[in-house]
């Protein structure tokens, strides 16, 4: 049996936010100043999360309660409902310790018929 987690769902790895980010290492500042404003695109694996393939991004405590470790947690599978829609994502980022969001690249945007930038409630599910 799956357990339904309802949370805030926010977008990352746009292009205004891949811009963002980049303006702000031009800038000189460090990845984590960086990390504020926007998305360097790049999950915590190495994966490219800027596509249309349906990706998303989940704090390390939800990976570890699931899977027992962040690494073990690598390209599971999250099903994320909005409203009537529903698509099935990649987890390919985690978010900061302790956040009950979860992060929705482009391609999972697009699958939800959502225009970034997002923040609407969403109920995601480990599969």
């Amino acid at each position: 049996m799956t357990k339904e987690h309802v949370a805030t769902a926010t977008s990352f790895a746009d292009p205004k936010d891949v811009e963002a980010f980049k303006r702000c290492k031009a800038e000189g500042k460090s990845d984590n100043e960086c990390f504020k404003v926007g998305d360097n695109g790049i999950g915590c694996w190495g994966d490219d999360t800027t596509t249309d393939e349906p990706a998303c991004a989940l704090s390390p405590e939800h990976m570890k309660a699931k899977w027992g470790s962040v690494k073990a947690a690598k390209h599971k599978k999250v099903k994320v409902s909005v409203g009537t829609r529903v698509t099935v994502c990649t987890l390919k980022d985690r978010l900061p310790h302790n956040s009950t969001r979860i992060d929705l690249n482009p391609g999972a945007c697009k699958a939800l018929e959502l225009k970034p930038p997002v923040k609407t409630q969403a109920v995601w599910e480990w599969l």
